[in-house]
């Protein structure tokens, strides 16, 4: 267990924390993405782990260290057939002798989806699989049915995005205070975070408050606006904000609540949809096109989030509407699955999943 963290001064009863992450994580400078006016930084939390980096891990830490997730039984979970989040949580319960049970809808199938696949199949996770996300109910239904497994798993909210695991990103943003601190980077007017829960957005947002740096939170968005707009921030950012009073938060900030916290040090934030494309991790030209630029500045991204969270932040640097010290967050876990990965995997997918993979074009090795 972490004794000592970054939140220990603003709290009274810190919950308890697993150590999975080696923190800080460091940051960079990227002369390669500089414009007129800005130069860019990158927080690098593709290094939190070497077993599954990326900023999961950073959730994960305190969810798996309280209750209802610190015992022997399975969690259940829902994602995309290539979730970094369901990866990130199979690597860390197979650690722990513990079984991961996922609700999974397909994703265009890359390579990149196709090898999260495998590393998930290959960690022995069981996948009740449907066709789309409206189609979720469906793999519950199975679940609690007729597929119904030996013994049910507790349940995790997609992304593992609850106020509890929020304080991971709010020591995160406390974190890079402190790096500001120390004179590792200068203090940015602006920060690039991709979004799809909310809670590592939301959570960076409180960490910048309580260390009083005043930062523009820009939120590129993966997902449609119906699944992630202001209604969804908002009530992420209280259910954090709940969890740090419940942990005993000092009584004058807590008296602030989390709108108040933030307007007093200046943190602002903004969601912007226009990378989103035809669809959630389906890829577009400008995700592409990043992820291809950044491998050549050495950060490996991928084109679900941090592709497109990379495109938003081109973008708004070549129009000339960002300026300063900007930072980019790298969340992607950059770690090589493949020794995680046995061979022959595709032989452990459902029949119907893999018709459906084959459709869509995916080349699978022969059943065996």
């Amino acid at each position: 267990m972490k004794r000592e963290h970054h939140l220990s001064p603003f709290l009274r009863e810190p919950p308890a924390r697993l150590d999975l992450a080696t923190l800080p994580t460091p940051v960079e400078r990227a002369p390669w993405l500089d414009a007129p006016g800005a130069e860019v930084y990158v927080k690098r939390d593709d290094q939190t782990s070497r077993l599954y980096g990326g900023g999961k891990v950073r959730k994960l830490e305190w969810l798996l260290a309280n209750p209802p997730y610190d015992d022997r039984r399975p969690i259940v979970s829902v994602g995309g057939i290539g979730s970094h989040h369901l990866v990130a949580l199979a690597l860390h319960l197979r650690e722990q002798g513990r079984e991961l049970h996922a609700w999974v809808f397909d994703q265009v199938p890359t390579a990149h989806t196709l090898e999260d696949l495998g590393l998930l199949l290959s960690t022995g996770a069981k996948l009740w699989a449907v066709p789309t996300r409206p189609a979720l109910p469906l793999a519950w239904l199975a679940y609690r049915t007729w597929a119904r497994p030996a013994e049910r798993g507790v349940y995790m909210p997609p992304g593992g995005t609850t106020g509890l695991s929020g304080l991971g990103f709010v020591e995160a943003g406390l974190e890079l205070a402190q790096q500001v601190k120390e004179g590792v980077l200068p203090a940015p007017q602006s920060l690039y975070v991709t979004g799809g829960t909310c809670g590592s957005c939301c959570g960076l947002a409180l960490g910048f408050a309580l260390a009083g740096l005043p930062v523009r939170v820009r939120v590129v968005s993966a997902l449609e606006r119906l699944y992630l707009g202001t209604y969804l921030f908002k009530r992420t950012l209280d259910q954090i904000f709940a969890a740090l009073v419940r942990a005993g938060l000092r009584q004058d900030l807590a008296a602030l609540g989390p709108a108040g916290l933030l307007a007093r040090a200046g943190v602002t934030w903004s969601i912007d949809h226009s990378q989103v494309g035809s669809g959630y991790a389906v890829p577009t030209t400008a995700g592409e096109d990043a992820v291809a630029l950044a491998a050549d500045g050495g950060l490996a991204l991928e084109t679900t989030y941090t592709g497109k969270c990379l495109a938003a932040l081109r973008r708004d640097l070549a129009a000339g509407a960002v300026a300063g010290p900007v930072l980019f967050w790298d969340t992607h876990g950059a770690t090589d699955l493949r020794p995680h990965i046995v061979e022959g995997w595709e032989a452990r997918l459902s029949v119907a999943l893999r018709r459906r993979l084959i459709r869509a074009g995916a080349a699978l090795s022969a059943a065996r």
